[in-house]
């Protein structure tokens, strides 16, 4: 008798979960939305980074060490900076991964955090590739990097 029971509770569980294959009646339309805001420019902007390019900095206090370049932006603008949205992405193994990107890799025997990030001025963008163990090596990759930066402002 329990197992009749457990298989009637277990259909009628399954036969609830069913979709029914046509659509119910349509509804009645909302009332129209407000009018979209003008005045927002949204622009895409890639930066190619040869190897060649990279600069390796090193401090002493704090201990840090990471390779950097620096691109020339004029569009990168203080309305844009402070009014405004900056997303960058670091195009890698066929996607976008968005900056900062964090990845674990191993070498020799250890385990590392790369992080690249980006840093903003007026008119400059820069790109900076860091190590956890404070060694990066000179140039961080052997092809050409590609990042993607996008602007979002108000015009």
């Amino acid at each position: 008798m329990r197992k009749v029971i457990f298989v009637i509770v277990v259909s009628m569980a399954f036969l609830s979960c069913i979709k029914e294959s046509t659509p119910g009646p349509q509804g009645q339309r909302g009332p129209q939305g407000p009018p979209g805001k003008d005045g927002t420019q949204i622009s895409t902007y890639y930066f190619d980074v040869h190897p060649s390019q990279w600069k390796k900095i090193e401090t002493s206090n704090p201990p840090r060490c990471y390779a950097f370049v620096e691109k020339t932006f004029p569009e990168l603008t203080v309305s844009v900076i402070d009014g405004g949205a900056i997303l960058a992405y670091v195009l890698m193994d066929d996607c976008d991964q968005q900056l900062p990107y964090v990845v674990t890799s191993l070498d020799g025997g250890y385990f590392y955090t790369r992080v690249i990030r980006y840093d903003l001025q007026r008119g400059v963008i820069g790109f900076v590739v860091e190590d956890s163990d404070f060694n990066v090596p000179l140039p961080p990759y052997n092809v050409t990097v590609t990042f993607k930066v996008v602007l979002i402002n108000k015009i």
